[in-house]
C-alpha cells in the first residue's frame, strides 16, 4: 500500500534550519490536544476522513514527537519517527497508492514525560533513554497535492485523548534497563475515549523564513534515510507449561504436563481457539524456541472484564524466586525451564465488552519467553489467535558460508539471528535492556553488516548520529541518541575507526568527505587533553575497556586513575585510521602529521608502560598487572619491532597473568592474531562460541556467564571473522577498488563463500589439496586485488580466477 520515499537532503547548512525552508515539511504546521501541556504525558490518536474522485499517490511528510503509528483505512502506512535528536528531527516520506472513495487517516502518537532526577532515584514511568524530544507535537504534511484537504493545521484534523486508558509502570528487572515504560490497556477506554473527539489545536505555525540568520528553538526536520521497519506476522513455538493459579514460585515437571497444554498447542499450531471459562486463572508459558522482537498480537472474543498479562524474558532463572532474582543470577541452559523462575517485562490488556479485540502495542518487546496470564470475570473468553507482529530492520542477507568445519558452520544463523535482533532504527546494543547505540559496539555490528548484507544505511547513520552528537569541545558521545548525555573517552576514539572501515567496505567518497570536520574537531580535542609528556592522563567519562570480572566497572589498572597505557594506544589507533582517512579523502597533509603523532605517541607508551625483564606491555606503571588488551592494541598499531611483536604474540598464547579479554574486546583479540599469522591461536580464541549451541543461547551472550543479555550482537564478531579472518576477505584500499584475500584456514580443509562488495559478490570456492590452495575466486565489476597464501601472492584480475 505504501513505500518509504527518500527525500534528498537540503543543499542548505544546518545553520539554516529553522530560518530558511531546508525541507518540504517546514511549511507544515504541528498540532496537538488542545487540554494537554507541552511535557505531560499523552496517549492521542489523531483521526481525518477524506474523499478521493479519483486514484491517487499523493506524497505524503509525517512525524511526531515522541512516537507516532500512521495508519490509513486501519492499513499500516508507516512507524516512527526514526530515532534522532532534535537538531536532526526525521520526517518520513511515504507514497501510499489510494483508490477513490472515502478514507481515513489515524495516527496513534505518544509522548512521556521525562525523568527529572536520576534513574536510580525514582520508580516512575521514563520514556526509553533512546527517545530525545523537545515536547508532544505530531505534523503531516502534504506534498504535490491539495494540501488544504490532508495538511495539520488546515485540514480537519480530530484527536482523542487515549492517556485515560493506559497506565504506566517502571520495569522491575535485574540490572541496568532503560527500555521505557510498561503499559496496560483499558479497552474499553481506548476503544470509546470518554473525551471524545476534538479539534486539533496548532501548536507550531509553519516556518516563517528569517532574513537575520535567527533560528526558532525546536525541531530541525530532517530527511529519513532508512528503509520502513519490519512487521511480520508470526506465529510459532512450544507452549511449555501450564498453572491454573497465578504462583511465581519455580515452574515444576507438573506444569509441563498440565492438562491443557495440547489444546494451546493446537491455537499456536492450527489457529484452533481456545476458550476460557468464566472465573479462571490461567498461567502459559510459551517458549519461542527462538529470540524474537516484536508487538503482541492476540485476538479474543468475549471475555468482558477480563485480564491478558503478557510478560517477556530472555530467559529463565536458576533461582528459588523472582524476589530473589539479581544481575549476577545464573540462568543455566536456555532451554531448561523445570526449577526456576520467571521474571519479565510485563504489558496487560482489561478486556471490554466489544465482540472481539485485538491488543493494541505502542512499542516491541522482545526475548525467547513469554508468560501469558489469563484471568477472567462473569464470562468466558475466546482466544483466537495467538501471534506476534515481529520488527527489525530489512536486512537484506548478501554474503553466505559453507566450510568442512559443519560444527561452526551451524554457528552462522545464530550469530546473523543476534545482528538482526540489534538492527531497527539504531544498531541496539541489547534489545531487551537497552536500545541504545554505543560506539564500541556499533564498530563491530557495521563491520558485520558490511561483509555479510548490501545494505549499509544503518551503519552509515550511526555514524553520522554519533557524528551528530559531537559537542562544541569535538567530543562524541559514548551512546546516541540518548535522552541523557553519556561520555566516554575511549568510545569515542573508536569512533575515527569505524569511519575508517566504511570508508574501505563501502565505496562513499561523498559521505566521508562530509564527516572530516567531525574527525578533525575530536582529535583536535584529544590534542589539547594531553598532557606535559605528550600522553593522555585525566580525560573525561567513563573510559570503559571491557567487562573483565576483577577490573572497576570495565575499566583496567590505571584507566581511571589516568595512568594506562590501554587509553592512549586507543588515541593511537585513532590517529592510524584518521591518517588513512586523509590520504584517501582528505588532505595528505594532515595524513602525514596523524601518522607522525601516532608514531610519538606509541613511543611514550613503550618508554613509559614496556617491562622489559617481562618482555610484555604492563596496563599502568609502578603496577605488575597486564592485560591481553595492552598487548592486543599494540599489535594492532603495527608499530611494535620485531622482537616485540613476538614478544607480545608469546603473551597473548601463554602468559598466565594476563587478565582475560571477554566477549566484546575478544575481536580486537583475533584480529590482532590475524593480522600477524597466527592459525592456530586465532582458531582457539574462536572455541568459546562453539558451546553456546549445548547451552540452549539462540543468540549471543553480552558477557560470559553470568550475563545480563542473551542477545548482545557485540558477541556476534565471530561472523565478521569467518569471512574476513578465516576466509580473509578484506578491502585492500578505500571504497573496496581492491581486495587482499589471505584465508586463515588451521585445519579447514574447504570453504564456499561470498562477501558482501559495493559491486556485487567476492566468491571463493577453496579447498586444500596438500599444502596448496586450489579453486575459484570470482571478483565483481573492475575490482582487482591479490590472493596470498602461506607467504606466496598471486595477483587476482576482475571476473573469475581459478588457483
Amino acid at each position: 500500500m505504501s513505500a518509504r520515499v527518500f527525500i534528498p537532503p537540503s543543499r542548505l547548512h544546518l545553520g539554516d534550519a529553522n530560518t530558511l525552508l531546508r525541507h518540504p515539511a517546514d511549511l507544515g504546521s504541528w498540532i496537538w490536544h488542545p487540554a494537554k501541556a507541552p511535557q505531560e504525558t499523552a496517549v492521542l490518536r489523531f483521526r481525518l476522513r477524506f474523499s478521493l474522485a479519483a486514484p491517487a499517490a499523493p506524497l505524503f511528510h509525517v512525524t511526531a514527537d515522541q512516537r507516532f503509528q500512521l495508519r490509513c483505512d486501519g492499513r499500516d502506512l508507516t512507524f516512527g519517527p526514526d530515532r534522532c535528536d532534535i537538531e536532526h528531527w526525521t520526517v518520513h516520506s511515504i507514497r501510499p497508492e489510494l483508490p477513490a472513495g472515502e478514507h481515513e487517516l489515524e495516527a496513534l502518537v505518544w509522548f512521556i514525560t521525562p525523568p527529572a532526577v536520576a534513574l536510580g532515584s525514582t520508580t516512575e514511568p521514563t520514556p526509553p533513554m533512546a527517545q530525545m524530544s523537545w515536547r508532544g507535537g505530531f505534523m503531516f504534511y502534504a506534498e504535490d497535492t491539495d494540501g488544504a484537504q490532508f495538511n495539520t493545521g488546515t485540514a480537519p484534523w480530530l484527536v482523542e485523548d487515549l492517556t485515560p486508558a493506559l497506565s504506566f509502570a517502571r520495569p522491575d528487572l535485574p540490572g541496568y534497563h532503560d527500555v521505557g515504560p510498561t503499559f496496560a490497556f483499558d479497552l474499553t477506554l481506548w476503544n470509546q475515549p470518554v473525551a471524545g473527539a476534538v479539534p486539533a489545536a496548532v501548536i507550531r505555525p509553519p516556518i516563517a523564513i528569517n532574513p537575520h540568520g535567527v533560528r526558532r528553538p525546536g525541531w530541525c526536520l530532517h530527511p529519513a534515510t532508512l528503509a520502513e521497519q519490519e512487521r511480520v506476522a508470526w506465529t510459532g513455538g512450544r507452549i511449555r507449561a501450564l498453572r491454573t493459579h497465578r504462583d511465581e514460585t519455580v515452574w515444576t515437571e507438573s506444569d509441563t504436563r498440565a492438562a491443557g497444554l495440547a489444546d494451546w498447542q493446537a491455537l499456536l499450531d492450527k489457529g484452533a481457539p481456545v476458550t476460557v471459562p468464566p472465573h479462571t486463572t490461567l498461567v502459559l508459558l510459551w517458549d519461542f524456541e527462538t529470540y524474537v522482537c516484536g508487538y503482541p498480537a492476540a485476538r479474543v472474543s468475549g471475555g468482558a472484564d477480563a485480564r491478558l498479562a503478557w510478560s517477556w524474558a530472555e530467559s529463565l532463572y536458576n533461582e528459588t524466586s523472582p524476589a530473589a532474582v539479581t544481575g549476577n543470577s545464573l540462568k543455566g541452559h536456555r532451554d531448561e525451564i523445570v526449577g526456576k523462575v520467571f521474571v519479565g517485562i510485563e504489558d496487560a490488556w482489561k478486556i471490554s465488552t466489544a465482540p472481539t479485540h485485538t491488543t493494541p502495542a505502542l512499542w516491541w518487546r522482545c526475548g525467547r519467553y513469554a508468560r501469558l496470564t489469563i484471568e477472567t470475570a462473569d464470562t468466558p473468553l475466546i482466544v483466537t489467535a495467538l501471534g506476534l507482529t515481529t520488527t527489525g530492520y530489512p536486512l537484506d542477507r548478501t554474503g553466505s558460508w559453507s566450510s568442512s568445519d559443519a560444527g561452526w558452520d551451524r554457528l552462522l544463523p545464530l550469530f546473523e539471528r543476534a545482528q538482526r535482533r540489534a538492527a531497527h532504527e539504531v544498531w541496539v546494543d541489547t534489545p531487551y535492556y537497552e536500545q541504545l547505540g554505543y560506539i564500541g559496539d556499533n564498530v563491530l555490528m557495521a563491520l558485520h553488516n558490511y561483509a555479510w548484507f548490501g545494505d549499509a544505511r544503518l551503519s552509515r547513520r550511526a555514524i553520522e548520529v554519533f557524528g551528530w552528537s559531537r559537542r562544541e569541545s569535538g567530543m562524541i558521545a559514548e551512546r546516541y541518541p540518548s535522552n541523557w548525555r553519556q561520555e566516554s573517552a575511549t568510545f569515542a576514539l573508536l569512533w575515527p575507526t569505524m569511519l575508517r572501515d566504511y570508508a574501505w567496505w563501502r565505496d562513499d567518497a561523498a559521505f566521508i568527505k562530509s564527516q572530516l570536520p567531525v574527525l578533525r574537531s575530536l582529535l583536535a580535542e584529544f590534542e589539547s587533553l594531553a598532557e606535559d609528556d605528550g600522553l593522555l592522563h585525566h580525560i573525561p567519562g567513563w573510559r570503559f575497556i571491557d567487562w573483565v570480572p576483577e577490573w572497576d566497572t570495565g575499566c583496567g589498572p590505571g584507566v581511571r586513575e589516568g595512568d594506562s597505557s590501554i587509553v592512549n594506544l586507543h588515541w593511537v589507533r585513532a590517529l592510524q585510521a584518521a591518517a588513512q582517512i586523509e590520504n584517501a579523502h582528505g588532505n595528505p597533509l594532515l595524513a602525514q602529521l596523524c601518522d607522525k603523532q601516532a608514531a610519538k605517541v606509541f613511543g611514550r607508551v613503550l618508554d613509559r608502560y614496556w617491562d622489559e625483564k617481562r618482555a610484555l606491555l604492563l596496563d599502568t606503571v609502578d603496577n605488575p598487572a597486564a592485560s591481553e588488551h595492552a598487548q592486543t592494541f599494540a599489535l594492532l598499531t603495527g608499530l611494535l619491532p620485531a622482537e616485540k611483536t613476538q614478544a607480545c604474540l608469546a603473551a597473548l598464547r601463554s602468559e598466565p597473568s594476563l587478565a582475560r579479554a571477554t566477549i566484546y574486546f575478544s575481536f580486537y583479540v583475533i584480529e590482532a592474531l590475524y593480522l600477524h599469522g597466527d592459525e592456530a591461536e586465532l582458531h582457539r580464541r574462536l572455541t568459546p562460541w562453539r558451546a553456546l549451541p549445548e547451552l540452549g543461547f539462540t543468540s549471543t551472550p553480552e558477557t560470559p556467564e553470568p550475563t545480563r543479555s542473551d542477545a548482545h550482537a557485540w558477541g556476534a564478531h565471530p561472523a565478521w571473522h569467518t569471512l574476513a579472518s578465516i576466509a580473509g576477505v578484506r578491502p585492500a584500499s578505500a571504497g573496496f577498488q581492491h581486495v587482499r584475500i589471505a584465508p586463515c584456514l588451521n585445519t579447514l580443509n574447504q570453504l564456499t563463500c561470498a562477501v558482501a562488495h559495493p559491486q556485487g559478490l567476492v566468491e571463493l570456492d577453496l579447498r586444500v589439496v596438500g599444502t596448496k590452495a586450489a579453486g575459484t575466486i570470482t571478483l565483481p565489476g573492475t575490482v582487482g586485488g591479490e590472493f596470498v597464501w602461506r607467504g606466496d601472492t598471486t595477483p587476482l584480475h576482475p571476473g573469475r580466477n581459478v588457483l
